[in-house]
């Protein structure tokens, strides 16, 4: 919901982020108005599979939600103060439009931040998505998110190794505190860079720590090109990243992403490629040991109405570990205004290099098989 009040009229938001807009704008905004928002999308289901892992049932529940507020003035001159605000059970970094599905609990603060933005583009200060992940976040989606989906995320569902975890994208920043700035769009063309001082979301961690440690200095740079042919609209994107290792005796972070994106009346196809080298693996690793990681999904989307399709194919291989690849369908359909059912048939595929021991840990074959289904309910205000 979206409503407008005077600015004159000092009425208290109740929010702490409007405070850090009234220190940024300008005393001669006095005759501005201010624009509040407020929405919330949730989604709810079961997560089932036909090989689940060593002492682990078939099936999981699942469920996400986030809620985001925000608020925004335009001074007299033209220039636009923001704040904005989203809490959720988890990273929602992977696509703006979906709930956070990592594996967490409770409340978590995913993005928090400040902003300014004119004809000379939008500068953000805090807690939100970096310029890769804004320049190449294409791939289509319907309400069970396929790729980017619960079934990934399960650990007593998804497939075994690391490479799924990594699937959609290269390691960026992340939701971690940054500066960052984006050019405006011209001729069809956007370019950003983000500073994160460190790769750590501190909302984030008052639920769960990160797994590896995380990078400093962490750089990203991207370019996004939007244009159109005829009744066909593209985009384009590409991105690298870089930071420095948590210690010497790892590998920085360096990765490349790539992707695209295509439309054509209520046809979208989205693929995105990403190679992470050999970020944060260790310098003097053995021969045999994990190495580089690379992928590419491709998603194609037909939407008619309340009613929707999703194919993907994805394929991912972390070198002399595993090699996997996964591609399915997603049903979508919209029961009402504010309520979505959604359902999602996969088939993975996993080679782990031949019998490689520590990848083989729990798993009875070296070339394990799978099929996963989700059923998702999606609720937003």
């Amino acid at each position: 919901m979206t409503r407008r009040i005077p600015v004159a009229l000092g009425i208290p938001l109740g929010i702490p982020l409007c405070a850090a807009v009234a220190l940024l704008a300008p005393l001669h905004a006095a005759r501005a108005e201010v624009d509040y928002h407020l929405s919330g999308v949730a989604q709810g289901g079961v997560v089932g599979t036909d090989r689940p892992a060593a002492g682990d049932g078939h099936w999981d529940a699942a469920g996400a939600y986030a809620v985001t507020g925000s608020v925004e003035t335009v001074t007299d001159s033209g220039v636009t103060y923001g704040a904005l605000l989203r809490l959720g059970s988890g990273n929602t970094g992977r696509s703006t439009d979906r709930p956070g599905n990592a594996n967490r609990q409770g409340i978590g603060i995913d993005q928090a931040y400040v902003y300014a933005s004119g004809g000379w583009g939008k500068v953000r200060l805090g807690q939100s998505w970096g310029a890769s992940e804004r320049a190449t976040d294409l791939l289509p989606l319907l309400v069970g998110g396929e790729m980017d989906g619960f079934w990934t995320q399960s650990a007593r569902i998804r497939p075994p190794g690391m490479a799924l975890g990594r699937a959609y994208a290269g390691r960026d920043s992340d939701d971690a505190a940054k500066v960052d700035y984006e050019t405006p769009r011209l001729f069809g063309l956007k370019a950003g860079v983000s500073f994160a001082p460190e790769r750590r979301a501190f909302g984030q961690d008052i639920v769960a720590p990160y797994a590896i440690p995380a990078e400093t200095n962490f750089w990203e740079g991207a370019v996004n090109y939007r244009g159109d042919w005829g009744p066909t609209q593209y985009e384009v994107g590409v991105a690298y990243n870089h930071a420095n290792a948590a210690h010497s005796w790892l590998e920085d972070t360096s990765t490349v992403t790539l992707a695209g994106g295509l439309t054509y009346g209520g046809f979208t196809l989205g693929a995105v490629l990403f190679d992470d080298g050999d970020s944060g693996l260790p310098h003097d690793r053995p021969a045999n040991a994990p190495g580089e990681t690379r992928g590419a999904t491709l998603q194609g989307t037909y939407e008619n109405g309340p009613y929707g399709l999703t194919l993907f194919w994805h394929g991912s291989e972390t070198e002399n570990w595993t090699i996997y690849r996964a591609y399915g369908l997603g049903l979508s359909w919209k029961v009402r205004r504010d309520t979505t059912l959604g359902l999602d048939l996969i088939h993975w595929t996993a080679d782990l290099e031949s019998g490689n021991q520590s990848a083989m840990a729990g798993q009875s074959s070296p070339r394990p098989t799978g099929n996963v289904a989700t059923a998702v309910v999606e609720f937003r205000f």
